[in-house]
């Protein structure tokens, strides 16, 4: 358990992270590494560790780690959409091997595959992939004719494969 925590994105560029304590919410970190908007805030499964992903009007997407003496690591992925990112979403916490019986959940410790979702104004969703500490274009999805506003990664409930939704602006008159 991470305590009662809430992030908070603004037109102002920055992410708050706030943390409840006796009734009040309280800064416990700022992160003001964004030229524009940010736009979305997504948190990590549990599974995965504190990590919050940031969506930018300034195209880039921003990934911040919490650790647990109160310190927070950031990787900025630059350009991940053109002219803006609008959504973020983590895909469920799957363990590396994982099948759908859970034969393999309890052979060895879970490696979980870390992966993200985002949309923009480039009309494009993208899937994200941590390799190496990395954050790497997995897949491009090419569907929209216009800006893709939202995004949300379905929870998977043991099936052995993935749900993703998005909504663009389209406007059909």
């Amino acid at each position: 358990m991470f305590g009662n925590l809430l992030a908070s994105a603004s037109y102002d560029r920055k992410v708050v992270i706030w943390k409840e304590i006796n009734g009040t919410w309280n800064k416990l970190y700022e992160y003001a590494n964004h030229d524009s908007s940010v736009n979305s805030v997504s948190w990590a499964p549990h599974e995965y560790g504190l990590i919050l992903v940031c969506g930018s009007s300034d195209g880039s997407i921003s990934v911040l780690y919490g650790s647990a003496d109160g310190t927070w690591d950031t990787r900025k992925i630059g350009g991940a959409h053109t002219i803006g990112c609008n959504a973020v979403s983590w895909a469920p916490a799957t363990a590396v091997g994982a099948t759908l019986d859970g034969a393999s959940a309890f052979t060895t410790p879970r490696q979980y595959i870390r992966r993200f979702v985002s949309g923009g104004c480039d009309n494009l969703v993208k899937i994200w992939k941590e390799v190496d500490g990395q954050w790497v274009e997995e897949y491009k999805l090419e569907a929209h004719s216009d800006w893709v506003r939202d995004v949300a990664w379905a929870p998977s409930v043991g099936l052995p494969n993935s749900v993703i939704a998005s909504c663009s602006q389209v406007y059909y008159p």
